[in-house]
């Protein structure tokens, strides 16, 4: 290659926006582009002769290494993602493109940096999923955690419980006090809910100012109605919204697999029969088992 060739080879290195870098056989940096340093924070001298896996985020060391032995053995793997930490400690998700030049036993390889693209999907993701009001899962979410929660019990053994709250009173205090004091009560409720379970539950808006309360791996009726007490003791606890003190309660029905129905909407129909006695009974009330049928 003529000098002049070199000259322009390196300038569009420079100027490239993603990272081009040369790794050996033995996953030592060879060489990197300037580009490198704006995504992964380290100057070439800080990384070459160093192992390429060093800068890899630890949970995506394992499959990295497998993609490379994949790469090694002369499969090709031109696109792969993982994840690496910046110097600042900030991880950054990474779209690769690679070969591996068996004439000089190096791989070659540009690093696109799709950390914002990640981020954006993550939030859809949430979007997709979660009420927009008060954050907790949705209808949807909440049917497919159902289902997911069903599926381990069978494997597990492990009962699973579902909660279907009412709140008493939220339709008198939305018509008198307007939506906006509605929707932050909605809030303030959704947060006393979840304040009332595990990381390992799912707490969801059903619709309205009904709510369901997943409840995993917990074989005690006892725990179950102990949790469905807490939620409503948590409910009767008179709510501060713009300098109004506003009292309610709630209605809980309750539904336990495989006892009150083997799929995630026999049990959510219990679970709402259940609570629909608790609200003509009264309200502020639990309810857990229906009458017979006659």
């Amino acid at each position: 290659m003529k000098n002049n060739e070199l000259v322009c080879l390196t300038d569009v290195l420079e100027l490239m926006l993603d990272a081009v870098c040369v790794v050996d056989k033995q996953g030592c940096f060879i060489a990197v582009s300037a580009a490198f340093e704006t995504i992964f924070g380290y100057t070439p001298a800080e990384v070459v002769g160093k192992p390429m896996i060093d800068f890899v985020y630890k949970e995506d060391r394992e499959i990295t290494l497998d993609t490379v032995a994949t790469l090694l053995s002369g499969v090709s793997k031109p696109r792969f993602e993982n994840r690496w930490v910046r110097k600042d400690g900030q991880v950054v998700h990474i779209l690769w493109s690679v070969r591996w030049s068996d004439l000089h036993q190096v791989r070659i390889a540009v690093a696109h940096d799709i950390t914002e693209r990640k981020e954006f999907e993550k939030q859809l993701q949430h979007l997709v999923g979660h009420d927009q009001l008060t954050g907790l899962a949705n209808r949807t979410l909440l049917l497919d955690r159902v289902q997911n929660s069903l599926a381990s019990a069978d494997r597990t053994a492990v009962e699973l419980s579902l909660l279907f709250i009412d709140i008493d009173g939220f339709k008198e205090v939305n018509d008198t006090h307007g939506h906006l004091v509605g929707d932050k009560l909605l809030q303030k409720i959704a947060e006393r809910l979840l304040e009332c379970v595990r990381g390992s539950d799912t707490v969801g808006r059903f619709g309205g100012d009904e709510f369901v309360v997943v409840l995993n791996g917990i074989k005690s009726r006892a725990d179950v109605l102990h949790v469905a007490e807490k939620i409503r003791y948590k409910c009767a606890e008179p709510f501060i919204i713009d300098d109004k003190k506003l009292t309610l309660s709630s209605s809980i029905g309750l539904a336990s697999y495989p006892e009150h129905g083997s799929s995630d909407m026999q049990l959510i129909q219990y679970a709402d029969q259940a609570m629909y006695i608790a609200k003509v009974a009264g309200g502020n009330q639990i309810v857990s088992e229906l009458p017979p049928s006659e």
